[in-house]
């Protein structure tokens, strides 16, 4: 049944409205890069960008050229930096009076620049105010974070130890367990008793698993890492977990490897470091966020572990839907042809459909049923689905490698709590589940250091602190 415009969802009404526009500036852009690789002219490529700032790329394309979602980060992340060099070159342009044609273009050219970066810089202040209402903030990021990992939060790979909130130093290990096969990084304030002892205070525990497309990445390159660190220095024990990406690693590895650290946290490694398994949060990014709620439906799948109470679950756009088969209308863009010999298996097959297919699937399409998060949820009964913990999503909506639709898809059947599609499009979430929507946030947004990324770390901060001091009842 068909919804009157004001009950449909905003976010599709605007992907509607920017389409063309979007695939027209797409378009634009492979020329503008030509001519930046081989005529060494920036004035058109820099012109799309400063313009494809405001538009959501078309999922999964964001992860390919032209307009690629790391490079638009750096720009929406530096807009007002970007908004005065342009202005002042438009501006000695002007000042020397443009003769030529060429002249004219390249002062029309910067000069649109610098307004596109300026509004931008306006937006996400407004993105800002709206995340802070949206989540009532109660806990803020106040740690101090070493000057290097503000240029990149990845830059925590290099470090052992970090400034706690008080004389005590947040430890970082790195260690390697006989029954695993890939490491696993522990992040914890030692507070005079670094393992589990006489006076040693039971932590509370945030079990990650990065992200990397499931091909890279690494346990302590984390987008969110000032995050973990604000938790660690608050006496959480962060469990980062690695799994097999290298050449030869077949699905379902990644999720084995996971799901063997879990098990060896909860058996050794818990008590080596005196966590409280009453209160354990499972988190995710992107690729990390698909495997996360495998890891929770297979949680959910198994007899109950005594004493282990999930707290909470928190994924960071994560990818729910590799194979964007549970959204209507799909979200991500569609092949026009279908082409066995490159892994199409046929006409509209989802792009991202066929990159995990290829990548991490290695073309074994019977493999699909166990790396569908939603169709492994669908598995759970009702009784046992109810005990699924509260969940923090935080994804953008100009997300153009995994997009927002398929958290939203994920939050109401998650609700319905059956097999069946939910009912309109309409966002029907449990009371206890929170999608943290950010305003022109793209994939891994909070790779640049300023106020948009240290608001959703206070949101996040604040959604968990609010979890954890209260009992919620999730509703059946």
């Amino acid at each position: 049944m068909s919804l009157l415009p004001s009950e449909r969802d905003p976010l599709e009404i605007s992907s509607v409205r920017w389409r063309y526009g979007t695939w027209a500036l797409w378009l634009t852009s492979w020329w503008g890069l030509k001519c930046l690789l081989w005529d060494q002219d920036a004035r058109l490529y820099v012109l799309c960008m400063s313009l494809a700032i405001h538009l959501r790329i078309p999922p999964p394309f964001g992860q390919i050229p032209p307009l690629l979602d790391p490079l638009l980060v750096y720009m929406q992340g530096f807009s007002s930096l970007f908004c005065l060099v342009f202005g002042g070159l438009s501006l000695q342009l002007f000042v020397s009076r443009p003769s030529t044609e060429s002249d004219l273009w390249s002062h029309s050219s910067l000069l649109l620049s610098s307004i596109s970066c300026g509004l931008f810089s306006w937006r996400r202040t407004l993105a800002v105010d709206e995340i802070r209402t949206r989540i009532p903030v109660t806990k803020r990021l106040t740690i101090r974070r070493p000057w290097l990992t503000k240029c990149h939060p990845y830059l925590y790979y290099f470090f052992r130890q970090l400034p706690g909130h008080s004389t005590d130093d947040v430890v970082i290990e790195r260690l390697h367990p006989q029954c695993l096969k890939v490491p696993v990084d522990v992040w914890y304030l030692p507070d005079g008793a670094p393992r589990a002892g006489v006076g040693a205070v039971e932590r509370p525990v945030l079990f990650l698993i990065h992200g990397g497309a499931w091909r890279g990445g690494e346990a302590r390159c984390s987008p969110q890492g000032p995050f973990l660190h604000a938790l660690a220095a608050e006496g959480f024990l962060i469990v980062s977990c690695e799994y097999r990406r290298r050449v030869g690693t077949v699905w379902p590895n990644q999720l084995e490897d996971c799901s063997a650290a879990w098990e060896w946290f909860i058996h050794e490694g818990a008590a080596a470091y005196n966590a409280n398994l009453a209160d354990v949060t499972i988190a995710g990014t992107s690729a990390g966020g698909h495997l996360a709620a495998l890891l929770l439906a297979k949680l959910l799948q198994e007899p109950p572990q005594k004493n282990l109470t999930l707290r909470a679950a928190m994924l960071f756009y994560p990818a729910l839907d590799p194979a964007d088969r549970f959204s209507m209308p799909a979200a991500t863009v569609r092949l026009p042809f279908s082409c066995p010999f490159l892994g199409v298996r046929y006409y509209q097959m989802s792009a991202l459909e066929w990159f995990f297919e290829l990548m991490v699937l290695h073309g074994n399409a019977h493999l699909w049923p166990q790396a569908e998060p939603i169709q492994q949820m669908q598995q759970i009964d009702k009784e046992r689905l109810s005990q699924w913990p509260p969940m923090f999503i935080s994804h953008g909506d100009c997300d153009g490698i995994v997009p927002i639709e398929h958290s939203i898809n994920f939050l109401n059947r998650l609700a319905s709590g059956s097999t069946s599609e939910h009912s309109g499009r309409r966002s029907r979430f449990r009371s206890c589940d929170e999608l943290l929507r950010v305003p022109g946030g793209r994939h891994t947004f909070e790779m640049i250091y300023g106020e948009l990324s240290d608001s959703t770390y206070d949101a996040a901060l604040s959604w968990l602190h609010g979890i954890r001091s209260r009992s919620l009842e999730i509703p059946k």
